[in-house]
């Protein structure tokens, strides 16, 4: 039996121990190198997602001002239609199931119905509506609801005087499948008593 080489042993040790520091430092640099590339990808996820989320709302801002825009041209249609005696054009403005909720009486329910209750007066009277100060028009998915003010002066085609309404109105509209609004909720209510002229 020999003598064990110590010299030799502690050279194996010795390279042994360098190899090991090489895997190490290898280990660590791609580590640092995944860790950086991990870093950057997180960091371009969040660049992303901050820019997407900024042209989504862009998009829906958009997309609010032309319902804000819609809903403002239904009510200018309703005018139009009201004061040009158009009964059949008017109530396109409405919903099948609209309701509307007049002061001092029960809601009357459905366009059919509605219909039935306007026809008298488009029959019977001049009619001149216009809306006046500032309207607001607040939209969520596929309801928004409105209110303003108005005035409203009807006078008898056989002649007579002139009744003048200063009133107010809330509203609820539906979006339809074709993207349009209607009338969906229609409640009004006077500022202050008739005028008579």
């Amino acid at each position: 039996m020999g003598v064990p080489n110590l010299n030799g042993g502690s050279l194996y040790i010795q390279i042994r121990a360098s190899f090991m520091q090489q895997r190490l430092i290898q280990y660590f640099i791609k580590n640092k190198e995944y860790k950086m590339r991990k870093s950057k990808w997180l960091l371009l996820t969040i660049i992303l997602a901050i820019v997407f989320f900024a042209i989504g709302c862009q998009c829906q801002k958009q997309d609010t001002e032309a319902d804000i825009a819609a809903i403002n041209e239904l009510y200018k249609q309703y005018c139009i239609m009201a004061n040009a005696g158009d009964i059949e054009g008017f109530m396109s403005l409405w919903t099948d199931d609209a309701i509307r909720m007049e002061p001092d009486r029960t809601s009357i329910m459905g366009k059919e119905n509605i219909q039935a209750f306007f026809a008298p007066q488009f029959e019977l009277f001049n009619i001149n509506v216009a809306i006046y100060g500032d309207t607001e028009v607040q939209v969520f998915g596929d309801l928004s609801y409105s209110r303003g003010t108005y005035t409203l002066s009807i006078t008898p085609k056989q002649g007579g005087p002139t009744t003048t309404l200063d009133g107010k109105w809330l509203d609820v509209e539906k979006r339809q499948e074709d993207g349009s609004w209607k009338i969906y909720i229609d409640m009004v209510n006077f500022n202050k008593p008739p005028t008579v002229n």
